[in-house]
């Protein structure tokens, strides 16, 4: 079964190819509080690209290149077989 959407993500636009920015960078000053059910997404993802957009205007103080992207997220089940 394979199952996509779109969200919203900050690109860090570094030099060096750090990617998106992760689920654990926090935007306000408190740290995160990942459920454990939300540990399997590595990039921090936004519902609409307001929300994205508050969340660089803090994170732009490290990387004044970040902007925000439009992104399709695929969630594809892998077929595992046990081995007699």
């Amino acid at each position: 079964m394979k199952k996509e959407f779109e969200a919203w993500a900050i690109s860090s636009m570094f030099e060096e190819g750090h990617g998106f920015i992760g689920r654990y960078c926090w935007f306000e000053s408190k740290s995160p509080v990942i459920p454990s059910h939300l540990e399997g997404c590595r990039v921090a993802l936004f519902k609409t690209r307001a929300l994205a957009r508050q969340g660089l205007v803090s994170f732009r103080r490290g990387f004044e290149k970040a902007r925000v992207v439009k992104v399709k997220v695929t969630i594809e089940e892998e077929s595992c077989r046990k081995l007699r």
